[in-house]
């Protein structure tokens, strides 16, 4: 009987799949995504969002950022605070953007968010199981956000392919669960 794979095995065989990705199919894949994270009763009654603009191959989060600002929800996305930590900046869609180390689009100057509340954080992730658990990218910046944000957040839901849900993804104590994961074909709700 072989070990499971370690998360760095995991990541590079999610990484290779999601590279080899068609631009045409992404972008119509991640289409059903947003209807379905829209539809969501968490969605629809979010005053206040957390959502994330997606790096090439992830789920494309744009047109669920346009049914959020349609709707008259406030949304901030991640940014990267002088630390080098993550914390969500208010965001909208005239917002001048820049690129930060990783590669990520921010708000060029950050309105940091502090509400007393996130209805709804939407989290990108390498990959995610059924039950909720996430593997990201491996640094931890999502992971200490969301703790920084435990008590002000009250859904936390990960979106991505069907492909990148694995029947399980080995977790620590640092690693933040998702409340549910929402792919093109399924919901799944973390029990």
């Amino acid at each position: 009987m072989s070990a499971p794979p370690s998360k760095t095995e995991l990541r590079d065989l999610m990484r290779k799949a999601r590279a080899a990705r068609d631009a045409g199919w992404v972008a119509a894949t991640s289409r059903r995504i947003a209807d379905r994270v829209t539809a969501l009763p968490e969605f629809k009654r979010a005053s206040v969002i957390g959502c994330f603009l997606s790096l090439p191959g992830e789920v494309d989060t744009r047109p669920i950022l346009e049914a959020a600002w349609k709707a008259g929800k406030k949304v901030a996305m991640p940014a990267r605070r002088d630390d080098g930590e993550y914390m969500p900046a208010w965001y909208s869609p005239d917002e001048p953007m820049t690129r930060e180390a990783f590669g990520l689009l921010q708000p060029l100057n950050p309105h940091w968010a502090k509400p007393d509340r996130f209805d709804l954080m939407l989290i990108p992730g390498v990959a995610f199981a059924r039950n909720g658990a996430r593997l990201g990218h491996g640094r931890g910046y999502y992971d200490r956000m969301l703790a920084r944000l435990a008590g002000r957040l009250d859904c936390r839901v990960g979106i991505c392919f069907t492909a990148e849900v694995l029947p399980e993804i080995p977790v620590s104590e640092t690693d933040v669960g998702m409340d549910a994961v929402v792919t093109e074909e399924a919901l799944y709700r973390a029990s």
